[in-house]
């Protein structure tokens, strides 16, 4: 017997009250700062294989992208417009769809907007993320950071299959079998403090257990109260069928209204926040610290390049390309 999950809602009203009081940032791709145009064949970002383009931006939020586009290979986030749900031969052409057919309508009042049985109602042409956990491109292949620099508190995520994964589990394909009894397929949410220091969600988005395949399909709520404060998001995948080169289920997931509120001001964190200042002189290659006892400068993969307590780094020799500059409760990505 197979369940379908279509969503979960229940705590929708808190949230809606929540966001007025608080203050809560949701991610919204209509306000994104990324020129975002999308194919009208599959609903892709048409900058998915734009070797360029390093990063989705809206509001504070910044997605990592990756690509190498001469082999028409992406990994890390990118957006999507799909509605397309429906399985097809070619699998490759549904790894920008998910299966609650396009993402999640907010209230005018910047709530999640909700149907009569407290789902979130998903629109034609709403954009959402699509997530690639490229295991072997880099340490944190699917990374999220703060465009504005500051941390934050993480509050909530929808997270949601993507189909490409979802018909695998299913049917399987020629490189993924289907789910059988004692099979998991797992999202798991790392969120990274200013000492780096990590806390884990983790979200189970489909499994086989006593011969029941649960299997999520609707746009699923995740509290993400428990990381606290963060700099950084990012996000890992794991399959039970997987072999000696990593998962076969193909590692694809979709988000969307990432929820979080500016880190207090008050107390010794928000010392650090308010006094850390990192600028970059991009002409000369210098990265400026200012307030901060120490500093650390990482490329997307989460691969520490440079360290110390100094209040200047000399990036000009590191190759072109994205890194991530932390200190005190700053978190700022660059692109040289």
């Amino acid at each position: 017997m197979k369940k379908v999950i279509l969503s979960v809602a229940v705590v929708l009203s808190a949230i809606g009250m929540a966001n007025a009081a608080e203050k809560i940032i949701t991610l919204d791709l209509t306000k994104s700062t990324t020129a975002l145009e999308f194919d009208a064949t599959n609903g892709m970002w048409t900058g998915t294989y734009n070797d360029e383009e390093t990063s989705v931006d809206s509001q504070c939020f910044s997605f990592i992208h990756s690509s190498m586009g001469e082999y028409k290979t992406w990994w890390g986030f990118t957006a999507s417009n799909s509605t397309d749900n429906v399985r097809k031969d070619d699998t490759m052409t549904y790894q920008f769809s998910n299966m609650a057919m396009g993402g999640i309508v907010l209230n005018e009042d910047g709530t999640v907007k909700t149907d009569e049985y407290g789902a979130p109602v998903t629109g034609k042409d709403v954009p959402y993320m699509v997530g690639y956990y490229g295991e072997y491109f880099s340490k944190r292949p699917t990374d999220m950071v703060f465009a504005d620099g500051k941390a934050h508190e993480a509050v909530g995520v929808y997270v949601n299959l993507n189909s490409y994964p979802y018909y695998c589990i299913e049917y399987g394909d020629a490189f993924a079998r289907a789910f059988t009894n004692g099979d998991k397929y797992t999202l798991t949410i790392h969120g990274v403090a200013a000492d780096e220091t990590e806390k884990t969600v983790e979200v189970t988005l489909a499994s086989y257990t006593n011969g029941d395949l649960t299997i999520n399909r609707g746009w699923k709520y995740v509290d993400l109260s428990s990381l606290g404060e963060v700099n950084e998001l990012y996000f890992t995948m794991s399959s039970t069928d997987s072999g000696a080169y990593g998962m076969n289920t193909p590692a694809y997931f979709c988000l969307d209204k990432l929820m979080v509120k500016e880190a207090s001001e008050s107390g010794i964190s928000g010392v650090a926040a308010a006094d850390a200042k990192i600028s970059y002189d991009r002409a000369s290659g210098i990265v400026s610290i200012d307030g901060a006892g120490f500093a650390m400068i990482c490329d997307v993969a989460g691969v520490t390049l440079m360290s110390g307590e100094a209040s200047t780094f000399d990036i000009s020799a590191l190759p072109a390309g994205v890194y991530i500059v932390k200190a005190g409760n700053r978190s700022v990505k660059i692109a040289k």
